[in-house]
């Protein structure tokens, strides 16, 4: 990832033709596509602008800002660390699959619910975040290359998730408990593969 910094001076000079800080980033974000790079972070007077600022303080003029801060980076590379992010993150939903089951079949129901929830939470960040992994992939042009393996892995994992789902709204624990330790551990352990496979797909490609 890479970063460029402007101060006070650098952004009166350079953007002294823009009105506002929604024209600057329209310019960088045009600027940065010519070269490859997508935008990944905006500081602006030291603070990080998410995507709901970008909005609120669009009409923000050039003149209030003092310093400005982006970070790029080539959107291969933020699909690879993607990856590592989710590769990383497997294992420790896989652990809490585990504490949960374990819960499941004890007494202590409302410690189950509340750890359920959190694998749940798990689960749906891991999703989002391989559905964004291959809408950026597609987006680039450099498609998912193991799309079969990817495809069911998505299929096997959507499938387990609403079996468990119905356990647990029929309260039925024992259930809930078998298909969180062995059935989404199992579809887990796929994806880890998949992710594997496909990071190296990728490098090989490069």
């Amino acid at each position: 990832m890479t970063t460029s910094v402007w101060d006070e001076r650098e952004i009166q000079k350079q953007f002294s033709d823009c009105q506002d800080l929604r024209e600057i980033i329209s310019r960088l974000e045009r600027d940065f596509s010519t070269r490859g790079e997508v935008i990944c972070e905006i500081r602006v007077n030291g603070l990080i602008l998410h995507e709901n600022d970008e909005t609120r303080f669009a009409q923000s003029p050039v003149r209030e800002i003092s310093s400005l801060a982006i970070a790029s980076e080539r959107p291969e590379d933020l699909i690879r660390d993607a990856i590592v992010s989710a590769l990383d993150y497997v294992p420790r939903v896989r652990v809490a699959c585990e504490s949960v089951a374990e819960l499941f079949r004890g007494s202590d129901i409302h410690a189950a619910q509340k750890r359920f929830t959190e694998v749940l939470d798990g689960c749906q960040w891991l999703v989002d975040t391989i559905v964004s992994l291959r809408g950026a992939a597609q987006g680039i042009g450099r498609p998912i290359r193991l799309h079969e393996r990817w495809s069911a892995a998505e299929s096997q994992f959507s499938a387990v998730v609403t079996q468990i789902l119905a356990a647990h709204q029929n309260q039925d624990h024992v259930l809930t408990a078998d298909l969180v330790e062995y059935e989404l551990n199992n579809v887990l352990e796929v994806w880890s593969q998949v992710l594997i496979a496909e990071s190296a797909e990728r490098i090989l490609a490069r």
